[in-house]
């Protein structure tokens, strides 16, 4: 589904990414792991093209997404979240989830949801769609309330709706756990897998927190420095002395 060859990202005389080669297949949970810094996000970047790396390639689905446009990388059916929150904060959570689905919507769409709707039916069928994966990620209680204020974990789970409207093949979830208490990390574990399931799209996660990942990762790929270290199974990847030495230094 993805296939990352040899991806280099340089800032001036730091290389952020050296070479990088991983694959996601389809309907796959892939885990990236690395130290602060190791490259994770930039990476994300990357993919959906709010980087453009300086050599190797990034091909979806048989889609070279170097050769498009930044905003057709979603309409290609590649959505993320962000390790920072993005959501429009005085918005209500039901418009912050309906903006997520532009990358799809007919010209008459944006219109209708921002002025004097042009396109009643149109709006229509998108809140309802709305509405239920609001319902799925069970937040319809705070569906009408502005995302401003909102606790921490339920504004993830917003963030996560938003992603899930635009209906993609591939969803990059970048850090989702931070800031989370370990009952909301068993939880979003749980409910990972389960939309996984039943949307049936890939997901390449970005996280420190290893239960997590290893919980709930079918493959694992860890980065240092820019480069790979270790790919495979979560067993594989946890009994790499790489891995080992990058988290816990040559001494452990």
């Amino acid at each position: 589904m993805l296939e990352i060859t040899d991806v280099v990202l340089k800032f001036g005389g730091i290389t952020a990414l050296d070479r990088i080669s991983f694959r996601v297949e389809d309907r796959q949970i892939c885990g990236l792991i690395g130290p602060n810094g190791a490259g994770k996000t930039s990476l994300f970047n990357c993919i959906t093209r709010m980087y453009r790396p300086d050599a190797g390639q990034v091909t979806f689905d048989g889609i070279d997404l170097l050769a498009i446009r930044r905003h057709q990388v979603v309409r290609a059916g590649v959505a993320r979240t962000f390790q920072n929150l993005a959501l429009f904060p005085s918005m209500t959570v039901l418009d912050n989830v309906m903006v997520g689905a532009h990358s799809r919507s007919s010209p008459h769409l944006v219109p209708s949801l921002i002025s004097w709707p042009t396109n009643y039916r149109a709006r229509r069928r998108l809140e309802a769609e709305a509405w239920d994966i609001l319902a799925d990620l069970d937040l319809t209680d705070v569906a009408l309330r502005p995302a401003h204020g909102l606790p921490f974990g339920t504004l993830k789970r917003v963030e996560l709706a938003r992603a899930l409207i635009s209906r993609p093949r591939l969803l990059l979830l970048d850090e989702p756990a931070g800031g989370l208490t370990h009952s909301e990390v068993a939880e979003l574990g749980s409910l990972v897998v389960r939309l996984r399931d039943e949307y049936g799209f890939s997901i390449l996660l970005v996280e420190h927190h290893m239960g997590l990942v290893m919980g709930i990762s079918d493959h694992v790929v860890a980065m240092d420095f820019g480069r790979t270290i270790a790919d495979g199974s979560p067993d594989e990847v946890q009994r790499s002395p790489d891995v080992i030495s990058a988290y816990l230094g040559r001494a452990a």
